[in-house]
């Protein structure tokens, strides 16, 4: 009979009418009712407090419904079928209302005479009614001892029916076991991305070797091409904003650009920073061909709007600053107008429409300095190196922005230099390249602060890329990219190519060239959590193509005995 159920259930489950038949008997001051009586039904829970159904639909708490079924009287005799639509005031009766217990029939009556009267007591609903459930088969119902033998065949099964949490641990394993196979052959060999994987090993397996999968990129197309720009990432989306007459919006989701509107933005510009808030890109200073700015702007790519900054006490205008996002305050520090600086200034984008400033605190600030690196630590902005008009600089600072502001001296770093990267690592900041400013030729060396023990500790230089500066960099939680800039600061020698360094191995690994936009210094670079975004950039000219990179992959080669 299980079998056959089964079989059938397409068929002959779909068939099962949303109709229960029944009778009833009614009596007028003691004597059967003979006539046209008026009748409401529901059905309600075991307490009559809860209603699953009536004939209207408008019960509820076990209620009279509002409208009746007229149906005919014979000798106090009536019969129906609850749930027929065909009758007026009568609603269908869904499977559902008996997946409840205790489902019980309530019924009023009205002579048309003497007003309405609730018939007592409530009738149970037995399995009749429940019959209606076999719509849907209960969780469990149908046992292995329920089926025959080889009654469930690949013809019966949907597909994509059977998941891996529907089977028992080993199942598969098992029954491949019973009939003389293996899952795995003798001497065959799996791939695992995990080094020394402790279930393979313990499982017999022996490790034969690597695989390394190759780095793949696409390429970017969309926007206008622009220099001197600055970028955030947003979760989503890549904002692109200045040197240029509007922003851009790229969603790597769809490929596809969009412009933000112009309506209140801030007045164009080259050089400006740019910090994501969580919900808000602020851009700040740059120059306008004429004066250094001291401006910016709030955007909110949810709503598509800009909010002008507040001009209230800003630092002074400049450009080749840099800015961090502090969780609650933009840092700004450093830069150039008419000369060097070694200022700036807090902003605080929620008090007021426009946000407040705060100066920053001079005591034990850095020497000045432009073309500088700086990084947010969680706690802290670290910031190092730069050139101060004369030549390069190998100092730098922690500002602990707690109260005031205070400012902690770096020990001294690896060689001076500018134009170079940094990234926070989570332990430490990484830096990399730039160029001191008596080299001929680029830096492709670098370095990790480590706060926990305020010393700096040299990267490792097999491998490593070839010097550059006016390069790229992004975070990916393990490794640093750097990718694009110039390897000779004397005549630009424009490049495309790039490494990894792997901050669990201590290496360096070449990016692939194969499918990588075209060469070109100070590219835009974002870290979506799955690859890099590369966009703009120079190459002699402002550029508006780039690409998305993603790293290649060691794999693990494991033998079975």
């Amino acid at each position: 009979m299980a079998v056959l159920i089964l079989a059938a259930v397409s068929t002959v489950v779909a068939q099962v009418p949303q109709l229960l038949n029944y009778q009833g008997r009614v009596k007028v001051s003691g004597a059967d009712f003979t006539g046209t009586g008026q009748f409401k039904f529901a059905m309600v829970s075991s307490t009559g407090a809860t209603t699953f159904w009536s004939n209207d639909g408008t019960s509820t708490s076990g209620s009279q419904p509002a409208a009746a079924v007229s149906l005919p009287v014979q000798g106090g005799l009536y019969q129906l079928l609850l749930g027929d639509a065909t009758l007026p005031n009568m609603t269908a009766l869904p499977t559902a209302v008996f997946s409840n217990q205790g489902v019980n029939l309530r019924v009023w009556f009205s002579d048309g005479a003497n007003g309405w009267q609730q018939l007592t007591p409530d009738q149970r609903v037995a399995a009749v009614g429940y019959a209606m459930m076999a719509d849907n088969i209960k969780d469990g119902a149908v046992s292995s001892n329920k089926l025959a033998d080889n009654a469930v065949t690949a013809a019966k099964l949907a597909p994509g029916a059977v998941t891996s949490t529907a089977l028992a641990p080993t199942a598969v394993a098992d029954s491949l076991a019973a009939s003389g196979q293996g899952t795995v052959p003798s001497g065959a060999s799996l791939i695992s991305p995990v080094q020394n994987a402790p279930s393979l090993l313990a499982a017999g397996y022996v490790n034969s070797g690597t695989i390394n999968a190759g780095d793949t990129w696409s390429a970017i197309a969309g926007a206008t091409a622009r220099d001197d720009a600055a970028s955030v990432w947003t979760g989503t989306e890549f904002l692109v904003w200045g040197d240029g007459p509007s922003g851009w919006r790229y969603n790597p989701a769809t490929n596809i650009w969009t412009p933000m509107t112009t309506t209140n933005q801030p007045a164009a510009r080259t050089d400006p920073t740019a910090v994501w808030t969580g919900t808000e890109m602020i851009v700040w200073g740059g120059f306008n061909g004429t004066d250094h700015l001291s401006t910016g702007g709030k955007y909110n790519p949810d709503t598509n709007t800009w909010i002008p900054m507040s001009n209230a006490a800003p630092p002074a205008g400049r450009v080749w600053h840099t800015a961090v996002w502090s969780g609650t305050e933009m840092i700004v520090f450093g830069g150039a107008n008419a000369a060097v600086l070694g200022n700036g200034g807090r902003y605080n984008p929620t008090i007021g429409t426009g946000g407040t400033w705060t100066a920053l605190e001079p005591v034990g600030a850095p020497s000045i300095r432009y073309y500088h690196s700086a990084v947010w630590t969680g706690s802290e902005m670290i910031i190092f190196a730069g050139r101060n008009g004369v030549q390069a600089l190998n100092s730098g600072a922690r500002f602990n922005p707690a109260g005031t502001g205070s400012w902690t001296a770096l020990p001294v770093g690896p060689s001076a230099r500018y134009y170079h990267t940094a990234v926070w690592a989570g332990d430490g900041m990484i830096i990399w390249g730039g160029s001191d400013s008596g080299a001929t030729t680029p830096l492709n060396t670098g370095s990790i602060y480590r706060r926990s023990n305020n010393t700096w500790t040299p990267l490792p230089t097999a491998g490593v890329p070839d010097a550059r500066l006016q390069h790229s960099v992004v975070w990916t939680g393990s490794d640093m990219i750097v990718w694009g800039g110039t390897t000779s600061s004397s005549a630009f020698v424009y490049t495309n190519t790039g490494g990894r360094y792997s901050s669990v191995n201590n290496t360096w690994t070449q990016t692939g060239t194969t499918g990588a936009p075209a060469s070109r210094v100070n590219p835009l670079a974002a870290w979506t959590g799955t690859e890099m975004i590369i966009w703009g950039g120079s190459n002699g000219a402002p550029l508006d193509g780039g690409g998305r990179y993603r790293s290649g992959q060691t794999l693990y080669l494991y033998q079975r005995p």
